[in-house]
């Protein structure tokens, strides 16, 4: 099942980069997501190709299992999104972002059916730059954003639902 879906990211990550020097980043990312009654965490790969100053992003996440909330909740994601850069220098970068991501959750304890939950995501951060070859990156950045079930499965208190702050740092190498 992912091999087809590798095959094309490999595609756009070799095509991308015979078109422009280190014009694509991968890395890794973690998120907490708190909200009210709700709070969890997701880690995960990323992929970023910049157009300038630039981005569009895409990502698979796992959705790492709760202690803080009662619905535990783990499972598999993916997002896509835009990050638009506020000039920079040689150390780094400004940028507002957005993203929507979907992911299948399974809320332990309730059942073992999986729910489509659908988040949309406004965020700010800087993109630092690191070594000499400016190489390295680290990403920290502050967002807002809404989860909404998608399937009304009734395997939840619907406190995964709602609005919630998005703290995040990703990480990794220019390519």
């Amino acid at each position: 099942m992912f091999k087809p879906i590798s095959i094309i990211l490999l595609f756009f990550v070799l095509s991308n980069k015979a078109i422009s020097q280190k014009s694509s980043e991968l890395g890794a990312e973690y998120m907490r997501s708190i909200g009210k009654g709700f709070n969890n965490a997701s880690a995960g790969a990323r992929y970023e190709s910049y157009s300038k100053k630039n981005s569009w992003s895409i990502g698979f996440t796992y959705i790492l299992p709760s202690k803080h909330s009662y619905g535990g909740q783990r499972g598999l994601g993916m997002y896509a999104g835009f990050r638009f850069g506020f000039g920079g220098g040689t150390g780094g970068n400004l940028f507002a972002g957005a993203r929507v991501s979907f992911a299948f959750v399974n809320f332990e304890g309730k059942t073992n059916l999986n729910s489509l939950v659908c988040t949309a995501m406004a965020e700010v951060g800087y993109h630092f730059l690191f070594s000499s070859k400016k190489n390295i990156f680290a990403s920290p950045s502050i967002g807002y954003g809404y989860t909404k079930k998608i399937t009304k499965e009734f395997n939840s208190l619907d406190e995964d639902e709602g609005g919630r702050i998005m703290p995040s740092i990703s990480a990794g190498f220019r390519l």
